[in-house]
């Protein structure tokens, strides 16, 4: 899938979620509608899958370059709220809200950058782990192609804890130790082996050839990492948490009361 377009479907799945409903209740007049998810776009309209199974096509209501998705859907979404008379959320107000939405946007577009990712676990005994696993993102989840031999695999089935760390590379920073990176903590879903199991290591495979030969080895599995709460440091004394409720909020590194 275009990075472009999971951007928008990452973006809007898990930072606007609560109007992918509303876009089908008041455009397909719908009442039936109790979860919506956004799984794909383009320059005519979107597409939802709608209460777990029920792929539903919605039309912007003008045809727009794939620049103008965002607005579009933004434009929509008030129309809705407004039609269904639900208000948007409180924090949208803010005067600091436009500046924390492109913080959202940049940390996802960091992240998209990359095809693996480190991870830290811990074990039943307390022992930490660290290792890596291919990385993916699909429909704006986040998935790893994980190897039963690995140590994380028996942490993830006891506790399913992980810490993901997504860190620039050494040879891209201007010095080792202001590497900028985002680091997540994450819950871990094992999947059933069904068609949409299949569909997602299709376009996986796109990416990483490897999993072509190894995805029928009984060892290697796919699970999904449900990223919770983080913290994206930007530079020296830039950093931001990322709550679980996906409010990105500054933070003084080092910053002492009197400072």
């Amino acid at each position: 899938m275009d990075i472009s377009i999971e951007r928008i479907l990452d973006h809007m799945n898990n930072d606007h979620g609560d109007v992918l409903p509303l876009y089908v209740r008041h455009f397909c007049k719908r009442e039936d509608v109790k979860e919506a998810k956004l799984i794909d776009v383009n320059e005519e309209g979107m597409t939802l899958l709608v209460n777990g199974n029920e792929r539903v096509n919605i039309e912007f209501t003008k045809k727009t370059d794939f620049k103008g998705i965002h607005l579009e859907m933004i434009k929509m979404a008030k129309i809705s709220r407004k039609a269904l008379n639900v208000p948007a959320p409180e924090h949208y107000k803010d005067k600091g809200h436009q500046e924390e939405e492109k913080m959202k946007m940049e940390i996802s577009d960091f992240i998209g950058n990359f095809k693996s990712v480190i991870i830290g676990t811990v074990s039943e005994e307390g022992e930490p782990n660290a290792s890596y696993a291919p990385f993916f993102k699909y429909h704006g989840d986040s998935y790893l192609y994980v190897n039963e031999t690995e140590a994380y695999f028996e942490n993830f089935k006891k506790n399913g804890k992980a810490s993901l760390l997504f860190i620039q590379d050494e040879g891209q920073a201007m010095v080792p130790s202001m590497r900028q990176r985002v680091i997540y903590n994450a819950e871990i879903q094992f999947l059933e082996k069904n068609d949409y199991y299949n569909e997602i290591l299709d376009e996986f495979q796109k990416n990483d050839f490897s999993i072509q030969m190894t995805r029928n080895v009984p060892v290697f599995h796919l699970v999904r990492a449900k990223l919770t709460s983080g913290r994206y440091v930007k530079g020296p004394r830039q950093a931001f948490d990322i709550t679980k409720d996906r409010r990105v909020v500054e933070v003084m590194l080092g910053a002492s009361e009197n400072s």
